[in-house]
This record gives C-alpha cells, structure tokens and sequence, in this order.
C-alpha cells in the first residue's frame, strides 16, 4: 500500500475521515475503509437499521428480512420500527416506497444515504458563529458525532475486527500450508539426490567390471592376471 493512499478511503477516495479509517481484507487485498464503506461493502453482517453486528451468525429466517436488492439482513422487528432515527426513517420511507411484503434497505433505498456524518462546528469569534472565518492558529473545529454515526463507527470497528481476524486465520493456514509443501519438496530433493547417486555409484562399479573383463580379469601388482 503506497504511504499516500493510507490517508483516504479505499473505495470512495475520502480524505475527510482519514483519523478513523479501518483496516480490512476486502475482495481478497487489504484496505483502508472508512465507515461508511465499511459498512456498504459488508452488507449482512449487521442490521442496517439498529446497527448491531451478526457475530457469530444472523437472526434466524423468522426473526430477519432480507433487502429485496442487497444481501443486507435487518431484524424484522427493526424493519418494522417507529423508531425516529435517520436511518429507521430511510428505513420506513422505502417500505412504504414498496409492497409491504418486501423490504429496502436503507443505502438502497436512497443511493446519497450515509452511515456515517461528521460535522464541523463552526467556532465562535466573539460570540458570533456566522462571522467570517478569521481564526488563529490556536483554534480547532470541533468535530461532532452523532450517536448512529457513534453506533456505526463502533458497528465498523467491530466488522474490520472479524475481517482481519478472519485474514489472519486464512494467512496461517495458508503459512502452515507452504511449510508442509516446502518440507515435501525438500524430501523429494532429497530422495531425487540420494537415488541419483546411487545411479552414479551402480554405473562406477559397472564401468570397472567391465574393464576388468576386458583385461581378462583383475590383476595383480605385477599386472599378471589373477586366476579363479
């Protein structure tokens, strides 16, 4: 990963959220994600609407409704909620958008839909927050945090936490895999070595007989042939 690319998102290029990107393995590389792309490239793993992260596994076929163009899985009782929440209100606008029978989540429902907001409070100067930036050095914006966009960092945090998980175990079996190719080829060298010496000491000892023959058998230190 090049050291200028670990400062924006991976899929949507975003800068802004640079101090919480999270690393995860997504379609077989590993990335830095913000949030919210943690969130739209994991659909499944958690509820789009309560938030909450499917760990070990998702509510059971009675208990979950199925996005009718994702594989995003909700609650059936976050499906039906009155609750007043953003993304329980995308949530409710996309169901009556649709057949009751069906359900939309909510970043399908409304393609500008974000998990994730931070904004930028404007800093007073003297007192007024409409005047004219003209703020020292010494002042920072203070950054705000809803408490879904709070519930989605904690929901992402949680998903790149399985994935990188997950890459680690995959990456020791992998590891594991290649030390036992790499000992198999080692004994097969060695074997392949052993067998070609012994080749080279058989094809020796055949040479000298037949030299031996030809000399009409060994000799002695005179070079008078010995009798049987």
């Amino acid at each position: 990963m090049k050291r200028d690319q670990q400062s924006e998102c991976g899929v949507c290029g975003s800068s802004s959220e640079r101090l919480l990107l999270h690393n995860v393995r997504h379609r077989g590389t590993y990335r830095r994600l913000c949030s919210n792309c943690v969130l739209k490239t994991h659909q499944g793993l958690f509820c789009p609407i309560c938030l909450q992260v499917y760990d070990p596994s998702p509510p059971p076929p009675n208990a979950r409704r199925i996005c009718a163009k994702c594989p995003s899985i909700t609650h059936s009782s976050c499906s039906s909620s009155s609750s007043s929440s953003a993304i329980a209100a995308a949530a409710a606008a996309a169901a009556a958008a649709t057949s009751s029978s069906s359900f939309i989540c909510p970043p399908c429902s409304n393609p500008n839909f974000t998990f994730f907001n931070v904004n930028n409070k404007k800093p007073k100067v003297n007192g007024d927050t409409t005047a004219p930036a003209r703020v020292s050095n010494n002042d920072v914006n203070e950054r705000l945090v809803d408490v879904g966009s709070a519930k989605a960092l904690v929901a992402a945090a949680k998903i790149a936490a399985l994935s990188m998980s997950k890459a680690a175990a995959v990456a020791r079996v992998e590891a594991e895999r290649r030390v036992k190719e790499a000992a198999l080829a080692k004994k097969r060298a060695r074997e392949a070595l052993e067998r070609l010496l012994n080749l080279a000491a058989e094809e020796k000892k055949g040479k000298l007989a037949r030299v031996d023959g030809n000399n009409g058998g060994p000799k002695n230190s005179n070079g008078f042939t010995l009798g049987n």
